[in-house]
């Protein structure tokens, strides 16, 4: 849309028809020849050559040398981060290597909801989730997040919590507001 990937948009676009671009990054094989031993800029080269010219297919360029540089203009566009890959590195196939690096702009954790408390005032459905992390074999709290959700959002989530309902808490230690919380009976990794 406006040369930055939207997540959202693209989850949308999954379930209606939506122009969408494809990117092509990389070429691994081609003429029946295996090309993953070849250099990262000669694949580019040869991915570059075989592309046909289509306003839905775009050539995924890169900058040589100016990393820093590169990472400071995604950290103002509030991108998620950029890929630093060595020019001179063969394709690695479902291995992970010092030579293909994602960077992110902003640290990121995956946490699961554990419960929620009860609702205050006015407000339906719930006051906040609590929510966790994995610590080894426990789970290990990490806070509250009660701001931000629309009402449709407090509904939804709502009615798959209290699906899940347990009188026990995942924690070892007690927690804030654990007298008003009403537990997840196995954390909920919301979708």
């Amino acid at each position: 849309m406006d040369g930055v990937s939207h997540f959202q948009l693209l989850q949308n676009a999954l379930r209606y028809e939506a122009k969408l671009l494809y990117c092509a990054f990389d070429l691994m094989f081609a003429d029946g020849e295996d090309l993953r031993q070849l250099p990262l800029l000669e694949r580019k080269k040869r991915l570059k050559a075989k592309l046909p010219r289509h306003k839905l297919i775009a050539f995924s360029s890169h900058r040589k040398g100016s990393g820093k540089k590169f990472f400071a203009e995604a950290e103002r566009k509030r991108l998620e981060g950029i890929m630093a890959k060595r020019a001179d590195s063969p394709y690695s196939s479902g291995i992970r290597t010092v030579d293909w690096l994602k960077v992110k702009t902003t640290q990121r954790q995956e946490v699961v909801i554990a419960g929620f408390t009860a609702p205050k005032r006015t407000r339906p459905y719930f006051g906040a989730l609590v929510l966790a992390v994995r610590d080894g074999e426990d789970w290990r709290y990490i806070g509250h997040v009660g701001t931000g959700f629309s009402h449709t959002t407090l509904e939804a989530l709502h009615r798959k919590l209290v699906k899940l309902k347990s009188t026990r808490s995942p924690f070892r230690v007690k927690v804030k507001d654990e007298a008003v919380t009403t537990w997840s009976g196995r954390p909920w990794w919301p979708k």
